[in-house]
């Protein structure tokens, strides 16, 4: 009987990759939220420094602009497990041993659970010295392999909550 082990090749993307949709616990309903880019009238070119929060359960919707700072804008950073722009707890996030594991969204999610499942996980091509991807800024607690199963039953919970 042979076993088939799964490969994984690191796609070397940054987590604003899935920075464009996040999914966020609505702070009106308690239910599932989206933030957006919102174009501006003015400038659609300017959609990065707009966002805007909607609600489909409660019809909740509200606004974000980056603040000023001197002759430009400062956009905030993307690290999680609460949205960098209106501080709101994300929803596919869970507990995990004292840590919190969490996804932006359903395609970060994806990408963590294909990197969990691999049996082997390869190195992509390198940015540079000081840029790292997602995947090799993962905590030591979500890269050991005594974790996986356990994350992948965190995995297939979040999943759920998609539905």
């Amino acid at each position: 009987m042979s076993t088939v082990s799964t490969r994984f090749r690191d796609p070397m993307v940054r987590l604003r990759r899935f920075g464009g949709d996040i999914l966020v616990r609505c702070p009106a309903c308690s239910g599932r939220a989206s933030i957006r880019p919102a174009p501006s009238a003015d400038n659609p070119r300017a959609a990065g420094l707009h966002r805007r929060l909607t609600c489909s359960g409660c019809g909740h919707v509200a606004h974000w602009s980056a603040p000023q700072h001197g002759n430009g804008r400062s956009l905030p950073h993307l690290s999680g497990p609460e949205d960098p722009y209106f501080g709101l707890p994300l929803w596919l996030r869970t507990d995990f041993r004292g840590h919190v594991f969490w996804a932006y969204n359903a395609d970060h999610l994806t990408l963590l659970e294909q990197y969990l499942t691999a049996d082997l996980r390869e190195r992509g091509s390198a940015f540079s010295c000081c840029d790292m991807s997602l995947l090799e800024q993962l905590p030591a607690w979500m890269k050991a392999a005594k974790h996986r199963g356990d994350l992948l039953r965190a995995v297939h919970r979040l999943r759920a909550r998609l539905s």
